[in-house]
């Protein structure tokens, strides 16, 4: 009931927390927007998929490359759903998901919201995350806070990604080898394209190298494990390591 009660809340609040699903029905194939840096390296195989590679700006620079190209997507054929409704309309669709190592995540998401932003997100505000907060404080308080009330930037994968106890994702790729992984993704879309810019994961690419020496600490990695342990354990277990 308690669950209830509080889904029906967050779709008010937040009434696209749960549309992770990019679904394209031409090419029978669903992407999970779960770890960030993966959407965004991702961009242009998705506009390919949504036919809207002609929207794109005609200039090769960052800017163009990262503001409103999101926005394009959407001009095309593709469908943002949740778990529910994907598995509803699309039953047969194959849903590929890349995950990322939890600290890195994290990471990232300090370095988003704490580090680059300038002003803390009304969702972090509200629930007394600060712009003066360290790294270890910054993951204690992810930490006592539930994937029933998380944030998507800090829900653990597992829990987006499971619907009814089930898993969602029939592939599950690790964003750390990307450029193999992304070959999986095209073979599976049945689309070609190639060259492909920037198909070659950094870390640091995303993360400043100050963020991820503050995250190399005992303490903090400890904490982190315990929070996402059934992300290490689904993923990143040696059992879950991909052939």
């Amino acid at each position: 009931m308690l669950n209830r009660v509080y889904s029906i809340f967050d779709k008010r609040i937040r009434p696209l927390r749960n549309h992770v699903y990019l679904a394209f029905p031409k090419h029978n194939i669903a992407y999970a927007r779960i770890a960030e840096p993966a959407f965004q390296m991702l961009r242009p195989v998705l506009h390919r998929l949504a036919g809207t590679e002609a929207l794109l700006p005609k200039r090769n620079t960052a800017s163009d490359q990262m503001a409103g190209t999101e926005r394009l997507l959407f001009h095309g054929d593709v469908e943002l759903l949740t778990a529910r409704e994907l598995k509803k309309r699309h039953p047969d669709m194959k849903v590929v998901a890349w995950v990322q190592d939890p600290l890195h995540r994290l990471a990232y998401c300090y370095d988003k919201i704490i580090v680059k932003s300038e002003e803390l997100p009304a969702y972090y505000d509200e629930r007394h995350f600060s712009k003066a907060m360290s790294p270890r404080e910054f993951v204690g308080l992810v930490a006592a806070i539930s994937d029933l009330e998380a944030d998507n930037l800090f829900r653990s994968q597992s829990a987006s990604l499971t619907y009814k106890g089930m898993l969602t994702a029939n592939l599950v790729l690790q964003l750390e080898d990307f450029e193999r992984s992304l070959s999986k993704f095209l073979t599976e879309a049945g689309i070609s394209i190639r060259p492909l810019p920037a198909s070659t994961y950094r870390l640091t690419s995303f993360v400043t190298h100050s963020t991820l020496r503050a995250f190399n600490d005992t303490v903090l990695v400890q904490t982190l494990r315990q929070r996402y342990r059934a992300d290490y354990e689904m993923f990143y277990s040696q059992e879950a390591l991909p052939a």
